[in-house]
């Protein structure tokens, strides 16, 4: 029954990270403009294929119309009011520009977020890379993000037997050690233990995995959105290195009892050591 439950949940993990990815729906730039259609009021979120800025037509550059972030790869989009196809420049840090052609639109109902999308250059890899084909060779496909925690949830959970091998991931020392329960913000209670357990990388993506103890006396619900990435950070996740976070399961049991511990997986584009500051 374990193991059911186990494959369940390992199958659910995208659906959990913190960049809300799960959905994600990806499209190649091929010279085209790419039409986006916001809803009023509900961030939209587009993974690039690496940094860059955002330029904006007049109509946009009002903050009470249009607002924009881009950190880390992810631009954040939000619309405050309807308006036409705007077209939207985004100059890429290899100097590259990729247009878009976006629009807003008010909905009765608007949904609680839009599912991201991301962005691959025509001729790379998810991740920037420049793909193998183009040097005449045969090129595997690139663990992704979600290939890549599943395949770290399924080496600490599921028998050796279930592990399905994913082309270029590797296991890479941790780098920490000790309890760092600053990595998750608990307020003023401090009962949360957090230890690094095991790491992997593939293609630029590292993820660790984190043993996550619950030595409360009550049960708690964990929240993807309060890990840090750094003990002083006021705000959580947003570390230009930071990818993605995701918890094997939510609900922790209080202190001795089973189900009192889970594992936290943090995804990086860089060793976690170099990432996470000031533990």
């Amino acid at each position: 029954m374990r193991t059911i439950i186990n494959r369940y949940v390992i199958s659910m993990l995208a659906a959990t990270l913190f960049v809300g990815m799960a959905n994600a729906a990806t499209v190649a730039w091929r010279k085209t403009p790419i039409n986006v259609d916001l809803v009023v009021g509900v961030e939209q979120m587009v993974i690039l294929p690496q940094d860059g800025a955002v330029g904006l037509p007049p109509e946009l550059s009002n903050t009470n119309v249009f607002r924009t972030l881009v950190t880390g790869g992810t631009a954040y989009w939000t619309a405050l009011e309807p308006f036409d196809p705007k077209r939207i420049k985004v100059r890429l840090d290899s100097g590259e520009f990729i247009l878009f052609d976006v629009a807003a639109r008010v909905e009765k109902s608007p949904p609680a977020n839009m599912d991201p999308l991301q962005l691959v250059l025509s001729d790379t890899g998810p991740r920037g890379e420049a793909s193998a084909a183009r040097a005449g060779g045969a090129a595997q496909s690139p663990a992704t993000l979600f290939e890549l925690i599943r395949y770290a949830a399924q080496e600490l959970y599921s028998p050796a037997r279930l592990v399905a091998p994913v082309p270029g991931v590797r296991p890479v020392p941790v780098g920490l050690q000790g309890n760092l329960t600053a990595l998750y913000d608990q307020g003023r209670h401090k009962g949360l233990v957090v230890q690094p357990h095991k790491a992997w990388a593939a293609d630029g993506l590292y993820v660790t995995a984190f043993i996550v103890t619950n030595e409360h006396s009550h049960r708690m619900i964990l929240d993807n959105r309060k890990v840090r990435h750094s003990t002083s950070a006021r705000r959580n996740g947003v570390a230009p290195h930071f990818v993605a976070s995701t918890f094997f399961e939510t609900e922790l049991e209080p202190r001795g009892r089973p189900g009192n511990r889970t594992t936290l997986f943090i995804v990086t584009d860089q060793p976690i050591r170099s990432v996470v500051r000031g533990i």
